[in-house]
């Protein structure tokens, strides 16, 4: 069988999608991978059926696809390229899940809000005297969070109003979109869990532990993980998040508290390779064994 590894970015912009173990795992089972990159598609509509072409010629011959969604931009202008491919009659392991909503980190919130889910207390504020406001009725310290970002980049940790107003200002500049403002949950000693979901699985988890002078657990940024047991209402909360949002595969991150788990997001990307670590399993290829089933 032949499975391709669909890649949202070009081949020099290419961080961050695993491709290597998924390159590894699908060889070893036998069948021959492909990396294949989102902006060498385009699509044409012909009567009533998609026409796909990739670098110009006609695409055809893969058994499965796997999308690794790794841009960080806005979302609408990417999800196009999973949907019309599956249209055309492509099996593409999270190619229908809610990208967008997974990349909009404020549309998140005010999704997630919508339906009850917990999460921390949290505040959408463009002018810095509302974020200021918002963050004295949060308390000090908090966290600010842009709208799009991914690895912890975008992610900042404001301890009074002297340290939040530049990064406020900063934003404001360098994108221009509203802040998402929350409180700094200091219970949860500078860790989180990530739940790796897929096909409506909690499938592996770990608590990551954030280095040393910084609250962001990333493994990105060297936050290191270990394996962790999940409680029913984690896994209850990760799977309730990951459904709202259609996902095949899904990164779920969760604050531990003494009043029960909160959502920090979801992320429709989620790297392995420290959960690999962290518990010994073969996400890898579980990953290639979901794209292939039921295709």
């Amino acid at each position: 069988m032949k499975i391709g590894i669909l890649i949202s970015s070009e081949p020099r912009g290419e961080v961050a999608t695993g491709a290597q173990r998924l390159e590894e795992a699908i060889q070893k089972r036998g069948h021959e991978s492909a990396r294949l990159y989102a902006p060498d598609f385009s699509f044409q509509h012909v009567s009533d059926r998609i026409e796909v072409k990739y670098l110009g010629k006609p695409f055809a011959g893969f058994d499965a696809l796997i999308y690794r969604p790794n841009f960080i931009e806005e979302p609408s202008l990417h999800a196009h390229v999973p949907l019309l491919l599956i249209q055309s009659g492509c099996r593409v392991l999270n190619g229908g899940a809610d990208i967008a909503g997974t990349k909009n980190k404020l549309a998140q919130h005010v999704l997630l809000s919508q339906l009850g889910l917990p999460m921390p207390r949290w505040a959408i504020a463009k002018r810095k005297q509302d974020a200021l406001e918002a963050a004295q009725t949060l308390q000090f310290p908090v966290i600010v969070k842009t709208p799009f970002g991914t690895h912890g980049i975008g992610v900042f940790y404001a301890e009074n109003a002297e340290t939040l107003q530049p990064i406020v200002d900063y934003l404001g500049v360098s994108d221009g979109n509203p802040a998402i403002i929350e409180a700094f949950v200091a219970e949860a000693g500078r860790k989180d869990v990530r739940v790796f979901v897929l096909h409506g699985e909690a499938l592996a988890a770990m608590e990551r532990s954030a280095p040393v002078g910084d609250v962001r657990a990333n493994a990105a940024l060297g936050g290191v993980g270990t394996a962790t047991v999940l409680s029913d209402a984690e896994r209850e909360l990760a799977l309730s998040v990951t459904k709202v949002f259609a996902c095949e595969v899904a990164g779920v991150d969760l604050l531990r508290t003494a009043n029960g788990p909160l959502v920090i997001e979801v992320n429709a990307n989620p790297g392995f390779a420290e959960l690999e670590r962290a518990t010994g399993m073969d996400i890898a290829g579980a990953i290639v064994d979901a794209a292939l089933k039921n295709r």
